[in-house]
């Protein structure tokens, strides 16, 4: 009888630890998300945008010289002339502000908090500017609903199945000692 209180209380204790976690998670996500709509903030995210637009059309040009950078935050295809507007949106924060919270609030190491964010950040930000190559030519060949759908709805989906899993391989590592 005594194994059966002692069992109920380890679960009661992980339901306790798990509600801890969800509620952290979803203040720090307020907090975060909010952050990101403050006005000087998002004055800095355009300048993000035009860097991660630099970014996409330099990348692209070293295999096709099709897409062009016509201003800062705009990517156009020359053949069709379809363009896209890297705006606030496409930064990929606000997955970047999911990932870091639930690494924020799990219990591990600073270090490995710093790690996990930082290379969250980085591998997030790749994705994106894959992204934003892969709208323009969506744009230009398929049919405009289909930008949409994938615009609106693939990528964005895949972005968060990108923090999901990203969340779960630093959970494996998170305390293991890498040198760098």
């Amino acid at each position: 009888m005594a194994w059966m209180l002692k069992r109920g209380n380890e679960r009661n204790e992980k339901g306790k630890q798990m509600y801890s976690f969800l509620w952290r998670y979803a203040l720090v996500v307020l907090v975060g998300l909010s952050t990101l709509e403050l006005e000087i903030i998002k004055l800095l995210i355009e300048k993000f945008c035009e860097g991660l637009a630099l970014i996409s059309g330099h990348s692209i040009q070293l295999i096709d010289n099709n897409i062009i950078l016509e201003s800062p935050n705009i990517l156009r295809h020359k053949i069709n002339g379809f363009a896209i507007a890297v705006s606030n949106e496409c930064s990929g924060l606000s997955a970047v502000v999911l990932l870091s919270a639930a690494i924020l609030v799990f219990p591990a190491s600073r270090q490995s908090k710093l790690m996990g964010i930082f290379a969250g950040f980085i591998l997030i930000q790749i994705v994106n500017i894959f992204r934003l190559i892969s709208l323009v030519y969506a744009g230009a060949f398929l049919p405009l609903d289909h930008f949409d759908t994938i615009h609106h709805h693939l990528f964005p989906l895949l972005l968060f199945f990108l923090v999901f899993l990203l969340f779960g391989s630093w959970l494996t590592v998170k305390d293991k000692n890498y040198a760098i």
